[in-house]
């Protein structure tokens, strides 16, 4: 009997650096495939794509991002475009890496991130709106989603629900980091700082920065030698970042860390190393850095959205105070748990989504071949 042939497999997202959370995903789902012995290129779309580099394939611009795309499925890859929405960009360019799929007789394949308040998605209220994700999904050949009621959502838009799988992002390789040193500024933060607020952000309105700041305002109250950590903020955003908190009072300003991205050991040391983890926005779905800080003993408190992980304490979505009153009661129970000698959390039980996701990957590959 003849040895399977390996599949070719294209992704088309983000990839580090820097580091962020669907990054981190292509990452870990790209090792895998090539572990397996198949072959796997990144098509990268987020910041740092003019790079040309063996690690991933740049893109220079629309033209060019348009000829790999049709490039890669001409070449007999089973293409892979990941997206969500709140991007106007985003979704320009996985519905074209979905036509020329169809186009093609190839189609590619969906990943849809996100929760159920994106700006774009779910939208009935639109039909404009409505229409344009509606194409989104028909021209799909496959479509993955982070969790169950994403699913449902997607099919209310009239898709066949056998064509939607739900994976969550979250895998046990996250948690696989080894502890580094975190630098002069860090340390000197940390050292001044107690309790320290982890909190992941991006210079957009989804993430309710001016909420964050009067939360921290009203936790000083009680807590003087408080102090959060923003992170996250791409290169292109630092600077809008560094504008906001320029006008604050300085014993305001020196409450807080403003850095940009972390690798990933930096990013978990960091969050091993901080009293609770901040969530602010509400439209994402079940992020991983969020599990991330549950399975390492952090706890966490976020916006109100529906669909947070059993264990996170939520504050109502644009409330500052009762996101403080979320804080002071998350870390009363954290030093409740101490005393108690809780244990923090592990990986044990979670199931290997990523290894889920390349054999959605590859069975996606393999009925093509089988139909052609």
């Amino acid at each position: 009997m003849a040895a399977a042939k390996n599949n070719k497999v294209l992704i088309v997202g983000n990839y580090p650096p820097p580091m962020c959370g669907w990054a981190m995903q292509t990452f870990l789902v790209v090792a895998e495939l090539r572990r397996r012995g198949d072959v796997c290129d990144v098509l990268k779309i987020n910041e740092g794509r003019r790079t040309r580099t063996p690690d991933y394939v740049d893109v220079q611009g629309g033209w060019d991002f348009a000829r790999k795309v049709i490039r890669f499925t001409l070449g007999g890859y089973h293409v892979n475009v990941h997206v969500n929405g709140t991007s106007r960009k985003g979704y320009a360019l996985a519905l074209f890496t979905t036509l020329i799929g169809r186009l093609a007789l190839r189609p590619a394949s969906l990943t849809f991130h996100g929760g159920l308040s994106q700006t774009f998605f779910p939208r009935h209220d639109s039909r404009p709106l409505f229409l344009a994700f509606r194409l989104l999904f028909q021209s799909a050949g496959r479509i993955a989603c982070d969790s169950t009621d994403i699913k449902d959502a997607i099919a209310a838009y009239g898709i066949p629900p056998g064509k939607i799988t739900a994976i969550a992002t979250f895998s046990p390789q996250y948690l696989q980091f080894t502890p580094v040193p975190l630098g002069g500024e860090v340390e000197e933060f940390l050292s001044a700082h107690d309790p320290v607020i982890f909190c992941y952000v991006a210079f957009r309105p989804e993430y309710r920065l001016d909420v964050v700041r009067r939360g921290m305002s009203l936790l000083r109250e009680k807590y003087p030698r408080a102090g959060i950590v923003w992170l996250g903020f791409p290169e292109g955003e630092m600077p809008s970042a560094r504008a906001f908190v320029e006008p604050w009072p300085a014993v305001e300003r020196s409450s807080l860390l403003l850095i940009g991205n972390l690798t990933h050991d930096e990013f978990l040391t960091l969050l091993t190393r901080s009293t609770l983890y901040l969530r602010s926005p509400a439209c994402d779905g079940v992020a991983a850095s969020v599990l991330e800080a549950l399975a390492c003993g952090i706890p966490v408190v976020a916006s109100e959205n529906g669909r947070r992980p059993a264990g996170v304490i939520t504050y109502r979505d644009e409330d500052a105070a009762d996101m403080c009153a979320r804080m002071i009661n998350a870390m009363e129970q954290r030093d409740a748990n101490a005393a108690t000698g809780r244990a923090p959390g592990n990986a044990d039980c979670l199931e290997d989504n990523v290894a889920l996701m390349a054999d959605w990957l590859t069975l996606a590959g393999q009925r093509r071949a089988g139909a052609s």
